[in-house]
């Protein structure tokens, strides 16, 4: 299942990210790694999602969150 299907207030555990090498790192820096768990907070303007990774609210493009493997919790 792709992180852009998850419904609000479901959580995941990130499978996998495939996305340029350049973007990895920094979703890797913000906490979004393989194992990580995530749940679905809301969708923002424009197709964004915001998800929270422990106590952390970030938003990420709805292009990038289609890039995301995750699996339910």
């Amino acid at each position: 299942m792709l992180l852009s299907a998850l419904r609000p207030g479901v959580a995941a555990h990130v499978r996998a990210v495939s996305t340029e090498s350049s973007a990895v790192l920094r979703l890797r820096e913000m906490g979004l790694r393989p194992g990580a768990l995530v749940r679905m907070a809301g969708r923002g303007a424009g197709g964004s999602r915001i998800i929270t990774i422990g106590a952390a609210r970030i938003a990420i493009d709805g292009a990038t969150a289609a890039l995301i493997d995750v699996e339910a919790a």
